[in-house]
């Protein structure tokens, strides 16, 4: 059996650790420039890391009930809860089943329109402020994103309740993001107070969310969003629908999973686009078919626009990689893989792999034509991840991406 080659990157082990938190983009890069598409690296434990399709179609697809998700998502349960992103086993199947339908092509004509009503203020705000020195997209591209997921998800609720849930997630996401990028803060959390904060936002955030979910139940007046879909949800062998907490937890993974991943890749596009007028001024002409914004079947015909956010996407995938832990003895393209081993798989880099791209850091939206797709190996472009636990909100992300890039530059270069 072929052993995988060995990373070491430095004389002194104990300063790899630190190299790879400092860039862990250039570490990787350097570790596949040296290695070749698979290796692996010995930190605190094996971790192999691949750019190669066939090891995330494994682990992904054909062999995902043998690796797990590991302590970090432990850690966003606190937040999260029980949700897609942090559930596994039975559980999770069981939740996945229930909620695919939520996400079926007929479901998302409802709630096009109301993307389509908030993007027409977003255009409309931005032109009002046209005249400004500067303005900041990231704040721009972070409030419509986050105003489209909540307004998806609760269609009655308050402006000012929609402030409070975006603080409060924001501010509760950020402490469990600090425990699992620096752990040896822990005990200082818990001196300085943060810990009795997290807790007590946590709470506040917990109630309001569940007088939304009580109000509705007792509504006579069924509204056409998601978290009507979620209590709607119905199992079809038991009959049983979600409880309170069950979908408290699945509403609140839709927002935290969607939202800031959708701002960060329009970002990274308008920054890329800013180096690409061809690009631009092509798809301001396919925009010259609607108005303000594209209704859903003009949104269709814009091919070209959809190309170009499936590019941004290979370039700049806002999750970057997905690791998962081998839970038991495995074979990968011939290469042995260790119970507890780290499997680390960067699609950044998977889609920068010269053997499956033309000019692979050059951002070129004709990788995404047709004809290039079909004979592009299928594993080779996972922006929303693969196999049974793929982003089951892709296509509601592609259509505001592309609704919101579309609309934008109709009316500003």
């Amino acid at each position: 059996m072929p052993v995988l080659p060995l990373y070491s990157p430095s004389k002194i082990p104990l300063t790899i650790p630190l190299r790879f938190a400092k860039d862990p983009l250039s570490f990787i890069r350097s570790g596949f420039s040296t290695c070749g598409d698979t290796f692996r690296l010995r930190l605190f434990r094996d971790i192999v890391f691949s750019r190669d399709p066939a090891f995330f179609r494994h682990v992904l697809q054909q062999n995902h009930r043998g690796y797990a998700k590991g302590k970090a998502f432990t850690e966003l349960s606190k937040v999260l809860g029980k949700g897609l992103l942090t559930s596994e086993g039975d559980f999770w199947l069981r939740q996945r089943r229930l909620i695919q339908p939520v996400f079926h092509r007929e479901r998302m004509l409802g709630l096009y329109q109301i993307m389509a009503e908030l993007t027409t203020q977003f255009v409309n705000d931005f032109e009002a402020n046209r005249n400004q020195s500067a303005i900041d997209l990231d704040e721009k591209m972070m409030a419509i994103t986050a105003d489209i997921a909540l307004r998806t998800l609760f269609t009655t609720i308050t402006n000012e309740d929609k402030a409070t849930i975006y603080q409060q997630i924001n501010r509760t996401q950020e402490f469990i993001i600090a425990n699992i990028r620096k752990p040896f803060l822990k005990p200082w959390m818990a001196i300085n107070g943060a810990n009795r904060r997290f807790r007590a936002d946590l709470s506040y955030f917990n109630r309001l969310i569940f007088d939304i979910i009580e109000q509705r139940r007792a509504s006579s007046q069924p509204q056409d969003d998601l978290l009507q879909m979620l209590l709607d949800c119905t199992d079809e062998e038991t009959g049983q629908q979600m409880n309170d907490q069950q979908v408290r937890d699945e509403a609140i993974t839709m927002f935290a999973a969607g939202h800031e991943t959708s701002a960060n890749g329009l970002n990274w596009l308008l920054l890329e686009l800013s180096k690409h007028p061809e690009v631009v001024q092509k798809i301001r002409e396919e925009c010259s078919i609607f108005d303000t914004v594209p209704t859903w079947e003009q949104l269709l015909q814009l091919t070209y626009t959809r190309q170009v956010v499936e590019e941004g996407l290979r370039l700049f995938p806002p999750a970057w990689a997905v690791a998962r832990e081998a839970v038991a003895d495995d074979v990968i393209e011939g290469f042995e893989i260790r119970k507890g081993t780290i499997v680390f798989l960067p699609m950044y880099e998977l889609h920068r792999n010269p053997e499956f791209w033309h000019n692979p850091l050059f951002f070129d939206p004709t990788h995404f034509t047709p004809e290039n797709v079909k004979n592009r190996p299928k594993f080779a472009y996972l922006p929303f991840g693969a196999g049974p636990r793929i982003c089951i909100g892709q296509q509601f992300a592609l259509i505001e991406m592309q609704l919101i890039l579309a609309s934008l530059l109709k009316r500003f270069t």
